[in-house]
C-alpha cells in the first residue's frame, strides 16, 4: 500500500492528462468530420445545380432527342380549285384528312383555311403542317421528307390527288413557307446528270416561281454569253432561304456538266468561264434587266477563283456574241406580274369561257417582263412587233 502511494505520488496528474488529451482529439476529429460533411455538401449542391440547368436547358430546346430541330415547325403551302367556296367551306377536315394521307409525316397534322378566289367559281386552300401534339417538334427526318414531297408536288412531278367530285384538281400548288429554306434544280432530272460543277450564284429580287416562268429566257441568255457547247449542259438551282416559292429574294445557282457524264470540264475551259463571267459581271452577265432585273451578289464558286488570282492583271474578255440588251439604268420595273397568281388558272378559264367579255390593251400595261419576252421572240423570229395582248376581265359577280 506505500507503494500504491508512492506511485500516486509520482504521477499526480497522470490521469487528467490522459482526459485532456482525449478531449482535444476528439475535438479535431469532429472539426475534421464537419469540414469534410461541408465540403461534401457543397459538390452535392454544385452537382445538382448542374443538372437542373442542364435538364431546363434540353426541355428548351425540345427534350433533348438528337433529331428533333430546336426551331418551331411550321410548313404553309397553298393552292387553287376550280370549286366555289360555298360548295367546300364544310369539307375542311375532309380536305385536311385528304392532303395528309399524301404527304402527312409522323407527329404531325394538317390544319386548312379556304376562301374565295380572285376569279369566280373558285376558292383559294391554305393549308399548314403542324407539329402532333402542337408543342413538340417532327424530326428532321421527317421535315426533310416533307420538304421534298412539297418540292415535287411544286414542279408537278407528284400531283396532289383529291376527291374529284367534291373538290375537282387543285391548281399552282406553292409552298408559302418552309423553316430552313427550299432549293429546287432545274430542270428535273439533274439529279440523274453527270459531275456538275457549280460556276457562280447571283441574287434576283424576284421570287422562285417568277424565275421558273422565265426560265428558259434565262437559260438561253446565260448559254450565249457564257459559250455553252454542244457537248455541255446548263442546270441551276433556286434557292429561297424563307423557305417560299412566291417571296423574294430568289438565289440563283448556275452550274454546267458535260454530257458525257464521266468527264469534268478541262482548266483551260474554267479558264474561259471565269474570265467570260468576269468581264460580263458589270452587264448583268448579259440579263434583260426588264425581266430579271439588276443581279446583285454575284459570287464565283471557289473553283473558278483559283483562275482569277486577286493580284493579277485585268484579263481581257473572251470574245462573245454581240447582242444589244437593254441598258442598265432603266427605271425599276413594276410588280404587276406577280398579282397573277395562278398562272395556268388564266389559262384555263380562257379555255373554257371563250365567250367571255375581252379587253385589248398595251401588253406594257399588263407587265413590263412579258412584254419584253414577247418583243426579244418576235425580234428573234425576224417579225416586226409583237401582238397586243388579248386580256381577260374576271367577271363580275351579281349582286
Amino acid at each position: 500500500m506505500g507503494k500504491a502511494g508512492r506511485a500516486e505520488q509520482a504521477f499526480p496528474n497522470a490521469a487528467p492528462a490522459t482526459t485532456s488529451s482525449h478531449r482535444r482529439c476528439g475535438t479535431f476529429v469532429g472539426n475534421l468530420v464537419n469540414g469534410k460533411c461541408v465540403s461534401v455538401m457543397l459538390l452535392a449542391v454544385g452537382v445538382f445545380l448542374s443538372a437542373l440547368l442542364m435538364l431546363l436547358h434540353l426541355r428548351a430546346s425540345g427534350g433533348g432527342v438528337p433529331d428533333v430541330p430546336d426551331i418551331p415547325t411550321e410548313i404553309e403551302g397553298g393552292f387553287v380549285l376550280l370549286v366555289p367556296h360555298s360548295e367546300i367551306a364544310s369539307e375542311d377536315r375532309r380536305l385536311e384528312k385528304e392532303i395528309y394521307n399524301q404527304i402527312g409525316v409522323p407527329n404531325s397534322k394538317v390544319s386548312v383555311s379556304m376562301r374565295p378566289y380572285d376569279y369566280t367559281n373558285t376558292t383559294y386552300v391554305k393549308f399548314c403542317v403542324l407539329p402532333d401534339p402542337r408543342n413538340t417538334s417532327m424530326s428532321i427526318k421527317s421535315i426533310d421528307a416533307l420538304r421534298t414531297s412539297l418540292i415535287r408536288l411544286t414542279l408537278q412531278q407528284l400531283n396532289l390527288s383529291l376527291t374529284p367530285c367534291v373538290f375537282g384538281n387543285p391548281l399552282c400548288l406553292e409552298i408559302l413557307g418552309f423553316p430552313g429554306g427550299i432549293t429546287l434544280m432545274l430542270p428535273h432530272n439533274a439529279s440523274h446528270a453527270g459531275p456538275v460543277q457549280p460556276l457562280f450564284n447571283i441574287t434576283f429580287d424576284l421570287t422562285i416561281r417568277e424565275v421558273r416562268e422565265f426560265l428558259e429566257e434565262m437559260k438561253d441568255e446565260l448559254a450565249l454569253i457564257l459559250q455553252k457547247r454542244p457537248d455541255e449542259e446548263l442546270f441551276v438551282k433556286l434557292t429561297n432561304m424563307n423557305g417560299s416559292t412566291v417571296a423574294t429574294p430568289v438565289t440563283v445557282q448556275v452550274s454546267i456538266s458535260l454530257r458525257d457524264h464521266s468527264n469534268f470540264l478541262h482548266s483551260y475551259r474554267l479558264k474561259q468561264l471565269a474570265q467570260i463571267i468576269k468581264a460580263w459581271s458589270p452587264r448583268n452577265l448579259g440579263l434583260n434587266t426588264s425581266i430579271f432585273g439588276t443581279i446583285r451578289d454575284l459570287k464565283l464558286s471557289p473553283l473558278l477563283e483559283a483562275f482569277l488570282p486577286s493580284l493579277a492583271p485585268s484579263l481581257p474578255p473572251m470574245p462573245t456574241p454581240s447582242i444589244s440588251w437593254p441598258p442598265i439604268s432603266e427605271p425599276p420595273k413594276t410588280n404587276v406580274y406577280r398579282d397573277f397568281l395562278c398562272p395556268a388558272l388564266v389559262k384555263k378559264q380562257n379555255e373554257a369561257t371563250p365567250h367571255r367579255r375581252l379587253m385589248r390593251v398595251s401588253s406594257m400595261v399588263i407587265s413590263p417582263k412579258l412584254s419584253a419576252w414577247l418583243h426579244r421572240k418576235y425580234a428573234f423570229e425576224g417579225k416586226m412587233a409583237a401582238p397586243t395582248l388579248v386580256v381577260p376581265v374576271p367577271e363580275k359577280k351579281m349582286t
